[in-house]
């Protein structure tokens, strides 16, 4: 038996389906549009802009609060509270994400809103929930996951094992540009991206040795993690491409194997 307040809720919910993109977009536009107005302006805050900014923040900001409470609460009218995982989900965090901002503004020192106002431009996560190919899109993301978790490990033994030794080699040359370990890991990670900004380069000969090798590893293995990832792509591309594949079905079949290989993981004892 449907509960007397689902109808209304049910409604509301389908209500905020249909207005959702285009409020999203206009929220984000008139962040945009405020901040440039800020720069040229000199405005520290919201409260020194146009009071439209701020009167249109709180009114988004009180529907999306509004509908993370009425999808709550419809969610644990068909569920008990035990098995009600709406603010857990994905959904659950996303809609949190949308108006996180405007509360915290309400908790940080009014220097700080500028940073927090930045957090609006992930209300554009919404937008996942209403699309297939998005979804289909974060599922590439996830299937390599479990790929690249031990590419991402052996990356970082390997930076922070260069890490160290750049710093013990180029110290003695260098102490102002190699004085801690956090510079040689700036370092490090600019050089084996082939970024390069020339704020740092080794001076000494081992030094620059070290570093001509150090690239031969690190970027065969990001080689490794981009492979990983197009080889996911190329299967969900597939599942793309056939109209009656339902992304959230192949979410939750994902995340059981991802389960199995963790417990495998748990289980696995090497034989001596």
């Amino acid at each position: 038996m449907q509960h007397p307040s689902s109808a209304w809720l049910n409604t509301f919910v389908a209500w905020v389906d249909k207005v959702t993109k285009p409020i999203v977009v206009t929220s984000v536009v008139l962040y945009l549009l405020e901040t440039e107005l800020s720069l040229r302006n000199h405005w520290d805050n919201s409260y020194q802009s146009p009071f439209v900014f701020l009167w249109a923040e709180r009114l988004i900001a009180g529907l999306f609060t509004l509908e993370l409470l009425v999808r709550w609460r419809r969610r644990r009218l068909h569920q008990s509270a035990l098995t009600n995982r709406y603010p857990f989900s994905i959904w659950g965090v996303i809609d949190l994400l949308c108006v996180a901002p405007f509360w915290i503004g309400f908790l940080v020192p009014v220097s700080a809103l500028g940073v927090i106002r930045t957090l609006r431009i992930l209300r554009l996560l919404k937008f996942f929930r209403y699309s297939r190919t998005l979804q289909l899109t974060a599922l590439k993301f996830y299937r390599a996951y479990h790929n690249m978790k031990g590419i991402a490990f052996s990356l970082g033994v390997f930076w922070l094992f260069f890490s160290v030794l750049t710093l013990s080699l180029e110290h003695p040359e260098q102490p102002e540009e190699f004085g801690s370990l956090a510079d040689a890991a700036w370092f490090t990670i600019v050089t084996a991206t082939t970024v390069g900004y020339g704020d740092m380069y080794p001076s000494g000969l081992w030094g620059k040795l070290f570093v001509g090798l150090m690239l031969v590893p690190i970027i065969s293995m990001m080689g490794m993690a981009f492979s990983a990832f197009a080889n996911a792509c190329e299967t969900v591309q597939q599942l793309e491409d056939a109209p009656d594949v339902d992304p959230i079905q192949e979410w939750r079949q994902e995340q059981a194997r991802f389960r199995l290989r963790r417990q495998a993981d748990r289980d696995y004892h090497m034989e001596e």
